[in-house]
């Protein structure tokens, strides 16, 4: 890295609204320079640019990748393209946040990680909801076993879609990639690899899976997961344990809220527990980016400190969300999808 060791140059490339809400995360953190847009429309670049406060628009993605401001790129493109644009990003020496899902299967997956592996640069799948201080808050009370010990997790996930742009399998935008990774991620960080799974598919008659249903088996408890793109979902979870029970709310892929009930129906709330632990970002969410009109945004704001964080120690993965459990949740996807 080139920068100074508390500045890290930001790239995106992609300019959809997934972009735009990154680009707004950055906005505030100690550190974060916003350097270079890259789009497959340079119009498109050049409004992004404008628009959020970034130093250069790149005409041609070659030029962006290759651009020497830039110590990490955020790839934001529809996930046909990540495998392309992380291999590019990365054999210009540049150090990648992927947006989820990380690639369209684990084939390619594994050549992004050992692509970056063998060039030594940072990698990580931009799985914003590990990032969110109750998802993280709900890890540690299911590991001090707050509830028990645990019986069940039931995630129902999805939101409608326009069923005729779908397009082809290849196209990755079916329910599991799109919606049902999440889920996954979910059971992953809870509770790590299960040992086995069943599932049941809809596929439309191009192939394409518009609703899933899964069942994760561990040694003790089950994990039930509902996808779809064909209807809206609850889009929340419910873990069951012998001495109570844990609910994320919708949209529980970055929730602002969480609760943990008894067995005795003593309802503990956590809101204002997780705002002391986090201390400035206490109520409400958006106190501290006043900017910021979604507060759900939390999740994508951590994600950008921990790609910091990991870049100024010299780490090339995350902790938080490890490229080996990035590689064994595609695996699993590509048997369900």
């Amino acid at each position: 890295m080139t920068s100074d060791i508390q500045n890290i140059r930001w790239g995106i490339l992609g300019t959809g609204q997934i972009a735009e809400n990154f680009a707004l995360s950055l906005t505030g953190l100690e550190g974060a320079v916003k350097q270079s847009v890259a789009s497959r429309n340079p119009n498109n670049a050049v409004r992004f640019s404008q628009q959020f406060g970034f130093a250069n628009a790149h005409q041609t993605l070659q030029d962006f990748f290759n651009d020497p401001e830039i110590d990490v790129i955020y790839i934001a493109t529809p996930t046909s393209l990540h495998q392309e644009h992380c291999l590019m990003a990365l054999n210009s020496g540049k150090a990648i946040l992927c947006e989820k899902p990380f690639t369209r299967s684990w084939e390619e997956a594994y050549q992004v990680v050992e692509q970056s592996r063998s060039r030594g640069l940072f990698c990580m799948e931009a799985m914003w909801m590990r990032f969110n201080p109750f998802i993280q808050e709900c890890k540690q009370l299911i590991q001090q076993k707050h509830i028990g010990d645990i019986c069940s997790l039931n995630a129902g996930i999805g939101y409608k879609k326009d069923l005729a742009k779908l397009g082809q399998p290849e196209d990755g935008r079916g329910a599991m990639l799109v919606f049902g990774c999440y889920a996954l991620n979910l059971a992953f960080f809870l509770f790590g690899e299960p040992q086995n799974h069943q599932c049941q598919v809809i596929r439309t008659d191009a192939g394409v899976d518009v609703n899933c249903a899964v069942i994760l088996g561990y040694p003790n408890h089950t994990v039930s997961i509902t996808a779809t793109i064909n209807g809206t979902q609850s889009n929340d979870v419910h873990i069951v344990g012998t001495d109570g029970c844990i609910h994320i709310p919708s949209p529980f892929i970055d929730p602002t809220s969480m609760q943990v009930i008894s067995n005795q129906a003593q309802k503990i709330g956590l809101t204002e527990r997780i705002g002391r632990k986090l201390g400035r970002m206490a109520k409400p969410l958006t106190g501290l980016f006043p900017q910021y009109t979604n507060p759900a945004r939390i999740g994508l704001i951590r994600e950008a400190e921990e790609t910091m964080r990991c870049l100024r120690l010299g780490l090339t993965e995350s902790p938080i969300m490890p490229l080996n459990e990035s590689l064994a949740i595609h695996q699993l996807l590509d048997t369900i999808q």
